[in-house]
């Protein structure tokens, strides 16, 4: 028995949706009454799949080493995701009566357009989201912001994150600028990650009061895992 941690941002993204296809593959007959193309031979293929894309086109695990850096890159992703969508929440509670701000926050901080796909695993959406919060944030809004009672601080740390990202700019988008896969590899994996990615949507709202299953499904949580050390069997 030996012990892997995740490397490159392809490596950690195909290790992250091989422990997703397994939990999927683990619940399957539940979640098969969801969709009549979920069934144990879906499972089983999508997991095979994985793990041919993993030995075909990635590098050897000898290459593999979890760095520091990596590590940061990961916590920020978390920190960065749940602060936004605390801003969010706010922001529909606060200003109910004010669609017309609502509309204005959302459309011009990149709700509209990446937060959706940033909440289901998209570290590319998450990044542009980020950016766009901070770019578009004016005085205005973040007056209204804390007028009602929206911290101040809570804000301050989401355009601290957006800076700090930009330092990881290529790491989050996922594929396409790796210089690491051929581009047989990058559409590959990339298609492993759409495939897993809405599995993640729908299997998160299916375990809506199940925290532990739902958990298992939060793209985002099982990458952070990521860097525990995972016992792999030879």
């Amino acid at each position: 028995m030996e012990t892997k941690k995740s490397c490159s941002t392809a490596n950690a993204t195909i290790l992250a949706c091989q422990k997703i296809a397994q939990t999927f593959y683990e619940n399957i007959f539940e979640l098969s009454l969801v969709r009549e193309d979920w069934n144990v031979d879906f499972a089983s293929n999508l997991h095979a799949r994985i793990i041919a894309a993993k030995a075909t086109h990635l590098l050897s695990e000898s290459f593999c080493s979890h760095t520091s850096k990596q590590q940061h890159v990961h916590e920020i992703m978390f920190a960065s995701l749940k602060d936004v969508s605390v801003v969010r929440a706010l922001v529909r509670v606060d200003f109910k009566e004010d669609k017309k701000f609502q509309k204005t926050v959302f459309e011009k901080l990149g709700y509209n357009t990446y937060f959706s796909d940033a909440k289901n695993g998209d570290t590319h959406s998450l990044y542009m989201l980020l950016q766009a919060f901070k770019k578009n944030l004016s005085q205005e809004i973040i007056n209204k912001l804390i007028g009602s009672s929206i911290s101040e601080m809570l804000i301050d740390r989401i355009c601290s994150y957006a800076d700090q990202i930009k330092e990881f700019q290529s790491c989050f988008d996922l594929i396409n600028h790796s210089t690491l896969l051929t581009k047989e590899g990058k559409k590959e994996v990339q298609e492993i990650f759409t495939i897993i990615k809405d599995i993640c949507r729908v299997a998160t709202a299916y375990y809506m009061f199940d925290p532990l299953k739902r958990d298992q499904f939060c793209f985002f949580r099982v990458m952070i895992n990521l860097r525990k050390p995972t016992p792999i069997l030879n």
